[in-house]
């Protein structure tokens, strides 16, 4: 059998001829095989570093940085405070704050709490009626948190204060004007709604009983989400602004476990072996 080719069809054999001689010159070629051999090495160490990393990161967290260290080292007892990481909420102040917006304090807002000799006092709103199952007639302020004299005079959180000296305490503008009348008194008697019953109670103070003081809501970020059932504008509770409160809050602050020298005596109560959270130096 004879293999007959026209023009096109040898250009189209050379060109490929052609091609593949390039593409073999270009692969033996010693200054590509070398950047090539140094790319794949860079890539193979790339990935090594990463499962290094993801294998370990509670080693790498638990190494002090130096200059942490060198406090440590350098002057005993002292603890070198880290800087904390910016969390969401400080993110969000500071873009207000350079934003120019200034904290909007509404002089006709709603009081939220009271305070007075160690009760603390809500407004009975019909939600709280619901939720604590209480009689939707009636009338007072939610006991929340006792302590001090609240709690020697016998009150209980849950317990409504409806009246103080026979004087009918409905909101917390009731509870200041009330204790106004007698805080320059040692005592003053407590009607209070408990289980059904009503109930007296004696609230006594060592020198005076003072007057309440009273707050609104706290202060939220501009664009806080609503965390309750809508409630009407958040302005008619609360003040929106940047400098109202802490954030973190301190309590949730948790601090790096710092080096410790071999023997050192523990700032704390027995939490454990000490090398289970600092690293120990000599």
């Amino acid at each position: 059998m004879k293999l007959k080719l026209d023009a096109a069809s040898l250009v189209m054999v050379g060109f490929i001829l052609v091609l593949g001689l390039a593409m073999y010159a270009l692969l033996t070629d010693p200054q590509t095989k070398g950047a090539r051999d140094v790319t794949v090495d860079a890539a193979a160490k790339s990935a090594s570093d990463s499962r290094v990393s993801v294998a370990t990161p509670v080693a790498r967290m638990a190494q002090p940085t130096p200059a942490n260290t060198q406090a440590f080292a350098s002057a005993p007892g002292t603890i070198a405070v880290p800087v904390m990481p910016p969390t969401a909420s400080s993110i969000m102040e500071k873009g207000v704050a350079d934003a120019g917006l200034k904290p909007f304090l509404n002089p006709k807002a709603k009081l939220s709490e009271g305070h007075w000799k160690g009760l603390e006092a809500l407004p009975l709103s019909m939600e709280l009626k619901k939720k604590l199952k209480l009689p939707l007639e009636l009338e007072g302020l939610l006991i929340d948190e006792v302590t001090l004299n609240a709690a020697e005079a016998g009150l209980l959180a849950g317990d409504v204060l409806v009246a103080v000296n026979g004087k009918p305490v409905r909101t917390l503008e009731d509870l200041v004007t009330e204790s106004r009348r007698v805080q320059m008194a040692k005592s003053a008697s407590m009607l209070i709604y408990r289980k059904g019953k009503m109930q007296q109670f004696m609230l006594v103070a060592k020198n005076n009983l003072g007057y309440a003081q009273v707050e609104t809501a706290p202060m939220i970020l501009p664009g806080e989400i609503m965390p309750h059932p809508y409630r009407g504008p958040c302005t008619q509770c609360h003040a929106i602004g940047t400098t109202g409160h802490i954030v973190p809050d301190p309590d949730g602050i948790i601090l790096p476990p710092p080096p410790i020298r071999v023997n050192a005596v523990a700032p704390h109560k027995d939490r454990g072996p000490c090398q289970a959270c600092h690293i120990i130096i000599r």
